[in-house]
């Protein structure tokens, strides 16, 4: 269990009135059913789960209303060593990011033998939430689990497996094909192929992307594939519960490039839920052969003018030059959803946001983990008043932990700690079209850089700390607006608007640009200071 989740699973459930594994006397009124086989496998009958999430419209909304009722159900996970277990059993692994034996006693369902240990089977209707929440960018990864179906399973039209409401990982069932989906902004990637389950014994589901595809699996065998070079990232719209594992309930949400337009129920067993960050199955040489997949691995570039090339990335037209998800990023957002306000305009690789003065967009990123070092980078396009003279934000949290502006002419990189402004600026003078910038820290030096050129460093050891004053939303990052608040060391006082067009925002666990000692140009103007100064604005 990455670190992200398990500070997800302590903050989040536990704080909000939910059990890691167990059951809760505030769980559904229900009783549990009495013990079958000596005791050894339980169940509960309870099957109206699924009619409070449908009322309450998704997922999320009903567990953020239950954790806030102080009522929120059990979400059950249990991960053993499974030694005992033979293949094709799963274990756990280097490679292995979450591993849910599912021996669990959920609200609803009840405990089978399964392919190791316990399983959990759910008649049709019932729902299991699993204590995976997948709020951590993946750039290769493999999803499986085992699935048995009941009796009534194919009595249905379709059927959901498991996954996220909004689909970004989603399994599931229809007239003899399964489904695979991984959704990303607006977007709906899947991939489908006639799959024969078998009826009375378990069956090994698998989904995997990376290496320039993305593919589905039963029982080893390759079901569907397709050439596809983007990676998992998690819904950030910074919504309680959105990225959360379900089993058995998916509403109509997120299916339409699949054709499924009706939300869904399940009829199974499931045992042994595993994600991996690496792929798992091998394609085939005669589907690797017959195309040239886009190779992910990033560069460094250097370049005087925008890059005009472009390639194909799917039905996305990019440029060469455009930003990849690799195994180092940790947060990746195309910046090309549909926002409160702004407009979406062509930009770098598909879609961009152009904002006017006064404009802004939250990313739902939020830069809560320590990081020793890192890259912040984004493509920026001034807008036609914007002026490098005058001051104006690009983007950043509040506090300044990372925030890029322009004044008098100079392009600002800051990165503060408490109460402490750390900071390097030079002139900078944009081009008229897209703009590369880059601030990064983690190598000796902290530096900003504009179109692969290194513009202004100084010495620098200290890595990247999140604000922890307890203030709602202050690590989030947000485009366009910044608070009077945490620019004394640059000689910042007022509010900051912005003005201009915004692509791909990259954020990475390492340093993506390579300084040169000798050419490294310094920051003569005043060096970082310690203040103390108190936040009197917010977002």
């Amino acid at each position: 269990m990455s670190g992200k989740m398990t500070k997800w699973l302590a903050g989040s459930l536990m704080a909000m009135g939910a059990f890691v594994a167990g059951c809760s006397d505030t769980n559904s009124s229900d009783p549990f059913a009495s013990t079958v086989n000596d005791g050894v496998y339980l169940k509960n009958d309870a099957k109206d789960m699924w009619a409070r999430i449908d009322e309450r419209g998704s997922i999320a909304s009903y567990f953020d209303s239950l954790s806030k009722e102080e009522g929120a159900p059990v979400i059950g996970t249990s991960t053993r060593s499974n030694i005992r277990c033979e293949a094709p059993a799963l274990k756990m692994d280097d490679n292995t990011r979450y591993l849910d034996e599912l021996e669990s006693l959920f609200d609803e369902g009840e405990q089978v033998e399964g392919v190791c240990g316990k399983a959990l089977k759910l008649s049709d209707g019932q729902v299991a939430p699993l204590g995976v929440n997948l709020i951590d960018s993946m750039s290769v990864g493999t999803v499986e689990f085992w699935f048995r179906p009941n009796a009534d399973f194919f009595d249905k039209n379709a059927r959901t497996l498991l996954g996220n409401d909004g689909a970004r990982i989603h399994f599931f069932y229809k007239k003899g094909e399964l489904f695979f989906q991984k959704n990303h902004h607006n977007q709906h990637y899947f991939v489908q192929g006639k799959a024969v389950l078998k009826e009375n014994d378990w069956n090994l589901i698998a989904g995997q992307w990376g290496n320039g595809y993305m593919s589905l699996w039963l029982n080893g065998e390759l079901v569907g594939y397709w050439e596809h070079d983007k990676g998992y990232v998690p819904a950030q719209r910074d919504i309680p519960f959105e990225n959360l594992v379900v089993i058995g309930y998916k509403s109509r949400c997120c299916m339409e490039g699949p054709g499924q337009y009706e939300a869904m129920t399940t009829s199974g067993s499931f045992d042994q839920f595993r994600i991996s960050n690496i792929n798992r199955y091998t394609l085939p040489d005669s589907v690797t052969a017959k195309a040239n997949p886009v190779d992910e691995k990033d560069t460094i570039f250097k370049i005087d003018t925008v890059a005009t090339d472009t390639v194909k990335k799917g039905d996305i037209t990019c440029k060469t030059s455009a930003l990849v998800m690799d195994e180092k990023t940790l947060y990746f957002d195309e910046l090309d959803a549909e926002y409160e306000e702004g407009t979406l305009v062509d930009g770098v690789c598909g879609k961009a946001v152009s904002l006017k003065d006064g404009e802004s967009i939250q990313t739902g990123i939020n830069l809560i983990d320590e990081m020793p070092a890192g890259t912040v980078e984004f493509w920026f396009r001034p807008g036609k008043d914007f002026d490098e003279k005058s001051a104006r934000t690009l983007l950043g949290n509040d506090g300044s932990r990372v925030h890029f502006f322009v004044k008098d002419g100079k392009l600002i990189f800051q990165k503060n700690h408490a109460d402490i402004h750390y900071y390097v600026q030079a002139p900078v003078q944009f081009n008229n079209d897209w703009n590369l910038i880059a601030g990064q820290w983690g190598d000796g030096f902290l530096s900003i850089w504009v179109n692969g050129e290194m513009i202004a460093s100084k010495v620098h050891v200290e890595g990247y700390e999140p604000a922890q004053r307890g203030i709602e939303g202050e690590n989030l990052i947000v485009v366009g607006r910044k608070s009077s608040c945490c620019m004394e060391g640059p000689g910042q006082y007022s509010r900051l608007t912005t003005s201009g067009d915004f692509d791909q925002l990259r954020i990475s666990s390492v340093t993506r640009y390579e300084v040169k000692v000798e050419e490294a140009p310094v920051d003569s103007d005043k060096p970082e200071f310690v203040i103390d100064t108190t936040v009197v604005d917010s977002l």
